[in-house]
């Protein structure tokens, strides 16, 4: 019985397109193509998305990436001392924008698939780092939205 971690991956182009000139297609994988056209340091620098450090303040937790502590503060002022908004508007990622400069035309399916796959990883990673504590990873795409968001906050 197979058990998939992530969904089977719809709208990859690039893969397609790549997979089309191979002879024997039925011997050419995802890892085929890692091997023949990804390079070591993209994949491993692509971890810090997938495993993102955090800064702990004042109780709440932070994406390291996303943290400055006036910014905290502002928000917290804004939200009337709430953790929990606060979290959620400074830990919220717009998939778009880490890939702002991506001058391809991807699929949007490419984006909300990775937009679910980061969510999967930093419940992971959450639960692995603060196993004290509760938190929800939620993943939208609205149209008030600018494409797919990931962001977590604390559960109170």
């Amino acid at each position: 019985m197979k058990i998939n971690t992530i969904h089977p991956m719809i709208g990859l182009v690039r893969y397609g397109s790549w997979k089309s000139e191979w002879a024997k297609k039925d011997e050419i994988d995802e890892f085929s193509y890692i091997s023949n056209k990804c390079n070591p340091e993209d994949v491993l620098l692509s971890c810090k998305l997938f495993f993102p450090d955090f800064i702990v303040d004042g109780g709440g937790v932070f994406l390291e990436s996303k943290y400055d502590g006036g910014v905290v503060e502002s928000w917290l002022e804004q939200f009337d001392g709430d953790l929990q908004a606060t979290e959620r508007m400074i830990n919220h990622t717009h998939i778009y924008d880490v890939f702002e400069g991506c001058s391809e035309d991807v699929d949007d399916r490419v984006f909300e698939q990775l937009a679910e796959v980061i969510a999967l990883s930093w419940r992971l990673v959450l639960r692995e780092k603060f196993a004290d504590k509760d938190f929800s990873v939620v993943v939208s795409n609205s149209d008030q939205e600018y494409g797919p968001v990931v962001t977590f906050f604390q559960v109170i």
